[in-house]
């Protein structure tokens, strides 16, 4: 080949080459947007929709849209992206306000992994020329098919007792068909009877009332309950061989969390992580610490911790669990609060009864902090902490404990409830609080009727199972408003003068009602049960008691009352069976019997009367 000849075909090599490359440009050139019409991107991102287990398992989507009433289904399209973002290619729609009603998702395989619908944050706007990106937001409401919620929890059951299905509890077996009938799910159901949304799932030992095998003998939650994206309960209760929490809760949707009465003894791996949990509940299980790392759990609002083997309450933790509302921890093994404790300022009452390790609180709280009330039953407690007589303390229950002396000046001037029955008090205290409604000193060895008359508020006096001899006159004549006193189980007691409370004739009565005779207008209900020893007769005035006035409202009539008294195995305890008080309407005697008692006992009657 001469040298002209080799020139003619490189030339010829570079023009096709060039209109090769120009058609391949013109090819992937797209189209110019229609007049009217602008774009979307479809985004999912792991900080938004924490429902999604993993993004990446998610590679197609199916969206239905709604404009002006009608209802719009775009094609499939695919997603590209990692575990923290999926995003789509620009997709194409006419211009106007768009609602976005659910999403169907497919993996790699085509199978679909989630049907979604969208009940807020779901407007999309579409403007000529322009891009819109559109997040899918939290707010989503996940559906299953029954078929793919009826496969994960066979999973789950083939997990725990392998795949003889006999052993699976009852309603959870292949043959049962009726989905709807599967115990210890809650869900809620479309028109047709298919569960749309698992909220929660009841882990228990036994099901249909305790019939009927349920999961006991797990020893561990399988992973794949955390892999349920609508999944917000989980309570597994009543195993005592069940130990271990998968390490991929943090995974999971779940906002509550309840271990009964199991063998749990530790917070599995990324616990903390769990983002969503605002409830915690471990309850008569394993437990002996909280790890530091739980005060990633900023959003929890109540825990409970009770019959776990747990010595400390890490400062770390009172520091940053400041949403939190309530704390119990009962019956654990405490044996001190670090001084952080009372700096949780949601907090109203801490529990810490039934630790009988624990003597001191420390004596300071927080600015701001919401502190009303104590709860230390059966502690080990010598005295009156100091925090006790802190402005606010409106509730202190101390029952059980050690203490022998009580002084004024240890309780808060806002204190309204005292209770410390069981202390061998050498004493009875003298309080002198006006905000005091209720004294409770049961079993305390007490020999006289404490004195009230600085207590002019007060309504309840509890003093059963002492060595009390007698009530004396004008005992509690100073309590305006007093209305339930309860003397059970003194042996001792032998007499009540009929002058120890508090009567009156200033009132407004009903017409049918004698105006002359004095009456406690307030008093409620008296308990001298088991009293072998006392002497009394029920007086009269006790009966027929108007109602007060308190509504203003004409018209409005109440029936005469009479206070209720208590007096099982207390013979020398008498009133009048047949009443002789002259009704106003008609002047005959009224003629009943008011010795008979609402319900059997001084107990039950509290429960109905003291809610």
């Amino acid at each position: 080949m001469n040298i002209y000849t080799k020139h003619i075909f490189l030339y010829c090599l570079m023009l096709c080459t060039a209109l090769f490359s120009a058609c391949s440009d013109d090819d992937n050139v797209q189209e110019a947007l229609a007049e009217g019409q602008g774009e979307v991107i479809f985004t999912f991102e792991r900080n938004q929709v924490y429902s999604i287990i993993s993004l990446e398992e998610m590679v197609r989507l199916k969206v239905t849209l709604e404009k002006d009433g009608e209802t719009i289904t775009l094609p499939t399209f695919d997603l590209t992206g990692d575990e923290k973002a999926m995003t789509s290619e620009p997709i194409r729609l006419d211009n106007g306000v768009y609602t976005v009603k659910k999403y169907i998702a497919y993996n790699n395989k085509g199978v679909q992994v989630m049907e979604a619908y969208l009940e807020s944050d779901n407007e999309l706007v579409i403007e000529h020329e322009n891009i819109t990106t559109f997040y899918f937001p939290i707010s989503i409401r996940i559906t299953y098919s029954n078929n793919m919620l009826r496969s994960t929890l066979f999973g789950i059951c083939t997990e725990i007792f392998g795949n003889d299905s006999t052993l699976w509890p009852k309603t959870w077996r292949e043959e049962n068909e009726d989905f709807l009938t599967w115990e210890n799910l809650h869900f809620e159901t479309d028109d047709y009877g298919n569960i749309i949304y698992l909220s929660e799932i009841v882990f228990d030992e036994k099901f249909a009332a305790n019939t009927e095998k349920g999961f006991g003998g797990m020893k561990k939650l399988p992973s794949a309950v955390s892999e349920m994206p609508t999944i917000e309960s989980l309570v597994i209760r009543n195993i005592p061989e069940f130990e271990e929490l998968p390490d991929n809760l943090n995974k999971s949707g779940l906002s509550s969390i309840t271990v009964l009465n199991t063998s749990l003894k530790e917070f599995p791996k990324h616990f903390e992580n769990i983002k969503h949990l605002n409830t915690l509940s471990i309850i008569n299980s394993k437990l002996t610490e909280l790890p530091v790392s739980l005060q990633k759990l900023e959003n929890l609002y109540a825990v409970n911790l009770d019959g776990n083997e747990i010595t400390s309450f890490p400062a770390e933790l009172a520091k940053s669990w400041q949403k939190l509302v309530s704390l119990s921890m009962r019956s654990t093994k405490l044996q001190s609060l670090p001084a952080e404790i009372f700096s949780m300022k949601k907090v109203t009452t801490f529990d810490f009864r039934n630790n009988p390790d624990l003597s001191s609180l420390p004596e300071t709280r927080g600015e701001g902090m919401e502190l009303t009330g104590f709860l230390l039953d059966g502690c080990g407690f010598t005295s009156i902490p100091a925090i006790a007589a802190t402005e606010g303390i409106r509730m202190l229950s101390l029952a059980n404990n050690k203490i022998a002396t009580v002084r004024n000046n240890e309780l808060s001037a806002t204190l309204q409830c005292l209770i410390l029955d069981g202390n061998p008090l050498s004493t009875a205290p003298i309080i002198n609080h006006e905000k005091l409604m209720e004294l409770s000193l049961n079993n305390c060895g007490l020999t006289e009727i404490p004195n009230v008359n600085g207590l002019p508020n007060l309504r309840s006096l509890y003093v059963a199972k002492n060595h009390i001899q007698e009530v004396k006159a004008d005992a509690f004549t100073n309590c305006k408003m007093f209305s339930i006193l309860s003397l059970a189980e003194n042996n001792e007691l032998q007499s009540i003068d009929n002058n120890a409370f508090y009567t009156t004739t200033d009132y407004k009565l009903e017409e049918s009602t004698d105006t002359s005779s004095p009456r406690p207008i307030y008093m409620a209900c008296v308990d001298v049960d088991d009293c072998p020893n006392l002497t009394w007769s029920i007086p009269d005035t006790w009966n027929h008691i108007p109602t007060i006035d308190v509504t203003n409202k004409e018209g409005l009539k109440f029936g005469d009352s009479h206070v209720i008294v208590y007096h099982k195995n207390s013979n020398g305890v008498t009133r009048t069976q047949h009443c002789k008080e002259q009704l106003k309407e008609n002047g005959q005697e009224c003629g009943k019997n008011h010795d008979a008692r609402p319900v059997k006992d001084f107990e039950e009657w509290k429960e109905q009367n003291l809610k």
